[in-house]
């Protein structure tokens, strides 16, 4: 560290409103051109100081690259998008794609694992909304692949060793209980012990993984994956008791007047759901969390040669799927929306197609026919209003259109909900009109002291990415409740526009060819439930993530650093933040270090 200078005596508000005054013996100089943007030190800061920031690129020449031209309003409307904005959990992956490129994998197996208790899991599952926001993707050829990357990293931790196998800490003496094994509880159960909590998960079933392990199809998520990454949280101290149903022995005020201080309910939605219509008792007719679950514990249920899929989301696509694989010939899916406004993920969607499944869009199931009660064939109204409203999908129909779709197999994939008996015996924990636990939105707290909410019962998206971002929040919150805290409001994410003269030209980026990522051929893969999608090639996800434009870095707010030189300490790379002379925005120090 350089001589530092005479300080700067600077002025802090703490919450209570006095304020506190520092003596700032330095602040921080940021080396822009080799920041990685990986968000270690944006987690890291005490006050909130860092900040990232977006680089434009300019998209005006029409020669510079194969995408459209950007006018300069598109432009700075692209420039507060990132990849790291977009991540639920709030990894910054444009860090460990970087470390990728330089082949630095056990060190971008570091960056992912501060974040996610899950990335063999999410390396395979994950709805990828960083993928979504790459920049890459939009302006030049085609997004990163984040997800497979991740995937690779983490295959390559649980080879070689890198897994972290120590205990976690114990700082404190308070217990939390956890009401459900599956990645929310799972994931808010490390979360809390990382804090320095003891924490026991409890699940009715007699195994961990929840809908994870009883509906997520093998050729998604095969079984090795999930339990490796859900044994090596446990492995660390967190305590599972399997096959008790929490709500009936014990009820959850049973847990917090003998057992715990705090009980997070991450119970998940199990239960599936049919539409009240003609016909969903018939024989051949089913709910797709029974379906699913009937295949994954090797008991699968016998189907026809023909299958509808009623439903528009990614469990939908998984049931089509997997009927294709237990000898159905033809499967159809069919939804009330139209082609662009299907939950399921566009590449869910051309998957499910490229091995055989057909989408009858617009279309909304009136009755389930049949002879002897035995599900022949299904009818349809043409949808000619769609909407989501605040009580759910309304639509408008047209009678006088009705057809009908043939199948002896019939899977209802529209919907799911919580087990209510999760709630049963305790007082004070309040339904709101939908029948839904009413929470403070900030902490996820119900109304009744003590007991937080995380995954499915807040919101349920189907997403695991969301489940561990919901059981994250949670997971603070409880921490700052059994503190005596206020709970600390979310960080801000969203990045703001770089310098102009850090701006990205298209034509001065090296040409590199995007990598494939190696899957089975549709024709191969409906022949049985091996996982479809394979692992990147070393060399090619060297190649491939150096296609990363580096859009994003940090910089520091003066106002609010306090120079404690925890942003250096923390930072992977080592050489991108250096201690300089203490300044505030008022005198000239340079807010960052120029580029040579």
């Amino acid at each position: 560290m350089r001589d530092i200078v005479d300080p700067i005596e600077i002025r802090l508000t703490q919450g209570g409103g006095s304020p506190v005054g520092l003596k700032k013996v330095a602040s921080p100089v940021m080396k822009t051109d080799a920041c990685i943007n990986c968000g270690t030190c944006i987690r890291a800061c005490p006050t909130g100081a860092i900040y990232e920031l977006q680089r434009q690129i300019c998209r005006l020449c029409p020669d510079c690259a194969d995408s459209p031209i950007l006018f300069p309003r598109d432009m700075e409307a692209l420039t507060a998008q990132s990849c790291g904005g977009a991540c639920p959990i709030g990894h910054y992956p444009e860090g460990y794609v970087n470390q990728v490129a330089e082949g630095a994998f056990e060190k971008a197996w570091e960056r992912i694992t501060a974040v996610n208790p899950m990335p063999s899991v999410l390396g395979r599952i994950c709805s990828r909304p960083c993928e979504d926001a790459c920049k890459r993707g939009k302006l030049i050829d085609a997004p990163l692949p984040i997800r497979a990357m991740k995937r690779l990293v983490a295959d390559m931790a649980y080879e070689k060793g890198w897994v972290e196998t120590g205990r976690y800490p114990r700082k404190y003496g308070e217990r939390v209980a956890i009401v459900g094994a599956g990645p929310a509880g799972v994931a808010a159960a490390h979360d809390l012990s990382m804090r320095g909590y003891e924490c026991v998960i409890y699940d009715a079933s007699p195994s961990f993984g929840g809908m994870l392990a009883k509906s997520v199809p093998s050729f998604r998520l095969p079984v090795q994956v999930l339990e490796r990454d859900f044994a090596t949280i446990f492995s660390r101290g967190v305590t599972f008791r399997p096959n008790v149903e929490i709500g009936r022995n014990p009820s959850i005020a049973d847990l917090l007047a003998r057992e715990c201080d705090a009980v997070l309910v991450a119970a998940g939605a199990p239960k599936g759901v049919k539409l009240p219509i003609p016909g969903a008792d018939f024989m051949g007719v089913f709910n797709a969390v029974d379906f699913m679950a009937s295949v994954k514990a090797g008991f699968p249920l016998k189907v026809g040669e023909k299958a509808l899929v009623i439903g528009g989301g990614s469990v939908a696509t998984d049931v089509a799927r997997t009927l294709l694989r237990l000898g159905a010939f033809d499967v159809a899916v069919a939804c009330v929306e139209g082609e662009c406004d299907m939950p399921a993920f566009s590449w869910e969607l051309e998957e499910a197609e490229d091995e055989g499944v057909r989408f009858i869009r617009s279309a909304a199931p009136v009755a389930i026919g049949g002879d002897w009660q035995k599900a022949q064939w299904v009818e349809m109204d043409p949808v000619t209003r769609f909407a989501l409203g605040e009580c759910g999908i309304e639509c408008d129909t047209d009678s006088a259109g009705r057809f009908r779709v043939e199948a002896d197999t019939v899977v209802f994939a529209v919907g799911q909900r919580p087990d209510p008996g999760v709630f049963e015996k305790t007082a004070g924990i309040e339904m709101d009109a939908r029948g839904r636990v009413r929470i403070d939105p900030a902490t996820q707290m119900t109304t009744l002291a003590g007991v937080f909410v995380a995954g499915d019962l807040v919101e349920a998206r189907g997403s695991v990415v969301e489940a561990v971002a919901s059981a994250r929040r949670a997971a603070t919150a409880i921490d700052a409740y059994l503190r005596g805290r206020t709970a600390p409001a979310p960080k801000e994410k969203a990045p703001v526009g770089a310098p102009i003269d850090e701006k990205i030209f298209p034509v001065r980026l090296e040409k590199l060819n995007v990598a494939g990522i190696p899957a089975l051929l549709p024709e191969d893969a409906v022949t049985g439930f091996d996982e479809v999608e394979g692992a990147m090639d070393v060399a090619q996800a060297v190649e491939d993530a150096r296609r990363c434009m580096k859009c994003g870095y940090v910089d520091i707010r003066h106002d609010l650093c306090i120079g404690c030189g925890t942003c250096a300490a923390v930072c992977p790379q080592g050489n991108v933040i250096r201690m300089d002379r203490p300044h505030t925005p008022e005198n000239a120090a340079p807010a960052k270090e120029v580029k040579s």
